[in-house]
């Protein structure tokens, strides 16, 4: 058996039950669980449908061997066991064994037993079969260390403190500065920032921070919740309110007594702001199903990555709800307007993903450095992660990394950029001798007319208050003139 300690407890707690097998065996989704030296420990039936492996016994085989398009830096599941951390909806394209190509959406989730991850479970649904992660999935992993953890986006793991929020800016600084004072308060609190600026770090900084710090973080990405699901993961259940539902926290609940991040605030339905509202005018939540309120008391941080103007007038978040978030109003400006961070961030992720990937962190190159510096990083600080990753991931440098090393859109950026300066260059240099030849024509006319500008001006046919305009842009005087 490739299980053995704790894989086997694992394996014998979750898969020979009937019930987890009837329903991921007859599940639309393709559901895989592999262990951690990367062995398929369970492959369902769809699983085989959507990579094109049906007729293949996985169990026991190496995911290396049977898609060799991936390795130990590029496979999530890999980064899944390395990071110990979820990983959700990643589109992947990749190719297996036998040549076929597959396109999916895919989740992996760690299985962590004593702070060790022993396994993966892997939830991949095809792109052209997407739909919503069906219920009973959910519901058998209900009660289960995995579902306790991974319900929501980082449950209970807030690790992030305010000096991991590397930052030169001024601005930046003083605005951390004026957060650490405000954190032990628990005001409701708005964070505002383009996607990739580090709205998490901040969150979880509050949270180290403040009184909270040793109950409960709970994180939950609002676009990531089915509508269908939305109300029961925020508020909870009761048994019997609707088909196959039972008595289950919702996210309030689990935060009772910590902070609860609401991530992309804006995704949830008006009507559902509007009882978001109310939990957090009254302090109490009611479960879908249940007749009477439950007290909690939640530190409620949410995130926009909007401007929360344009949001209110769009009809996409209450104008109430932004009031009463608001004790708090924290807006991360983006990368472009912090360039003195891009070589500190620079530095010091390549630094950090040359270490996992152990290999030794690369040199720059002069026009690699220039281009970093002056692009608008539109992705933040995630694309500059997701760049610095591929450069070293593909490590086809050599002495140091230049431009036909970024990743091919990036790549391209910098071709149309050089082109438009060559030409800019170009046009600026036929300027230039352009006037170089016109101050020579002009001072010839003016010595010849005896410094008289209105006789020079007829001899050049132009017009007095032309050559006076010329004269001044071109700077020219006459000679012993002080």
């Amino acid at each position: 058996m490739f299980l053995s300690g704790a894989h086997e407890k694992l394996f014998a707690n979750n898969m020979d039950s009937l019930f987890f097998k009837t329903i991921a065996d007859t599940s639309d989704i393709g559901i895989a669980i592999i262990d951690m030296n990367g062995y398929f420990v369970y492959y369902n039936k769809m699983m085989g449908e959507i990579e094109d492996l049906r007729d293949e016994n996985m169990i026991g085989k190496h995911i290396f061997d049977i898609f060799p398009s991936y390795n130990k830096q590029t496979s999530s599941i890999y980064k899944c066991i390395r990071e110990k951390e979820p990983i959700y909806d990643d589109i992947q394209t990749y190719i297996n064994f036998k040549g076929k190509k597959i396109t999916s959406i895919v989740t992996d989730l760690p299985i962590v037993e004593d702070g060790k991850v022993v396994g993966v479970i892997e939830i991949v649904k095809d792109v052209d079969k997407i739909k919503t992660l069906y219920e009973s999935f959910k519901n058998l992993f209900a009660n289960s260390e995995i579902s306790n953890r991974h319900i929501s986006k980082k449950s209970n793991s807030a690790y992030y403190q305010f000096e991991d929020f590397l930052t030169l800016n001024k601005g930046v600084l003083d605005l951390i500065e004026r957060v650490k004072r405000s954190s032990n308060f628990g005001s409701n609190t708005l964070i505002y920032g383009e996607t990739g600026t580090g709205k998490e770090i901040i969150a979880q900084s509050i949270h180290n921070y403040g009184k909270r710090c040793q109950q409960p973080f709970i994180a939950q990405n609002c676009a990531a919740i089915p509508e269908n699901l939305m109300e029961s993961i925020l508020f909870g259940t009761t048994r019997g309110s609707f088909t196959g539902a039972s008595n289950t926290m919702g996210l309030f609940e689990q935060a009772n007594g910590g902070t609860l991040l609401l991530d992309e605030i804006n995704s949830l339905p008006v009507t559902l702001q509007a009882k978001l509202l109310r939990v957090l005018q009254e302090s109490r939540i009611r479960r879908i199903g249940d007749t009477t309120d439950r007290a909690v008391d939640v530190h409620v941080i949410a995130t926009i990555n909007e401007s929360p103007d344009f949001l209110v007038r769009e009809g996409k978040l209450r104008e109430d709800l932004f009031f009463r978030l608001s004790t708090m109003n924290i807006n991360i400006p983006p990368l472009r307007e912090r360039p003195e961070d891009i070589k500190l961030l620079l530095k010091h992720f390549t630094e950090k993903k040359a270490d996992a990937f152990e290999i030794s962190p690369p040199v720059y190159s002069r026009d690699a450095l220039n281009f970093f510096y002056k692009y608008e990083w539109r992705g933040n600080i995630r694309e500059l992660i997701n760049v610095v990753e591929y450069i070293l991931i593909n490590g086809e440098y050599k002495d140091s990394v230049t431009p036909e090393h970024f990743p091919f859109y990036l790549h391209c950026i910098y071709k149309e950029k050089k082109t438009s300066d060559i030409d800019m260059e170009e046009k600026e240099q036929y300027t230039d001798i352009i006037d170089k030849h016109e101050k020579e024509l002009i001072f010839s006319a003016l010595e010849a007319n005896d410094w008289n500008v209105s006789q020079a001006a007829r001899s050049l046919n132009i017009k007095r208050q032309t050559l006076q305009n010329k004269i001044k842009r071109l700077n020219i005087t006459k000679p012993g003139a002080e």
